[in-house]
């Protein structure tokens, strides 16, 4: 009877138990393929001696097409600047005349506002142009990315520009910015 109780206990646990080893077998987790994983800094893009080519130009060329807007606007800004130094010593004088301050006050204001709009005008035309003449070489730039991790059988290929603080270390032969410049530089000059 010992033998019997005993019997039918094992066989008991061994049906309770089979289900759950069949079901944690089942939901083993996946194995990670490893990968190789490289990083680049495309702040060195722009660089203009060891920087991609095409891109320092269109840098280059925006900085020339907008360079009388930016100096317009700091001749603007410079007039503001003065204005208001007259304005505060017109304040601080003993004799208070006050439409001369208030001459002062409308023209200070006057000249903020052009300001304003011109520097708004500006950073739209600079975006617009930025857009055209950057987006076309950054499209580019992307797609030679892709084929570049791909050539190289990369898992995963990080901007160190974009990740900031978050990298803590990596071993400097995981670098291969300059290999990526050189590559699409020969290939695109």
């Amino acid at each position: 009877m010992k033998f019997t109780r005993s019997l039918s206990s094992l066989l008991l646990a061994l049906l309770v138990v089979s289900p759950l080893v069949a079901q944690t077998t089942a939901t083993a987790p996946k194995q990670v393929p490893v990968a190789k994983v490289a990083w680049l800094d495309s702040r060195a893009f722009f660089n203009e001696e060891n920087g991609i080519k095409r891109l320092v130009r269109a840098v280059k060329e925006l900085d020339l097409e907008f360079s009388g807007t930016q100096s317009e606007l700091q001749l603007l800004q410079e007039k503001l600047r003065t204005i208001v130094g007259e304005l505060q010593k017109l304040q601080a004088g003993g004799e208070a005349n006050a439409q001369a301050i208030q001459e002062k006050q409308t023209e200070g204001l006057k000249l903020q506002q052009e300001l304003q709009t011109k520097q708004q005008q500006a950073q739209q035309a600079f975006a617009q142009a930025q857009q055209q003449k950057q987006g076309p070489v950054m499209a580019e730039i992307g797609k030679a990315l892709e084929a570049f991790a791909k050539e190289r059988d990369l898992g995963v290929l990080l901007d160190g520009a974009k990740l900031g603080d978050a990298v803590l270390y990596t071993k400097s032969d995981l670098d291969v910015t300059a290999d990526f410049i050189a590559t699409f530089n020969a290939a695109n000059p």
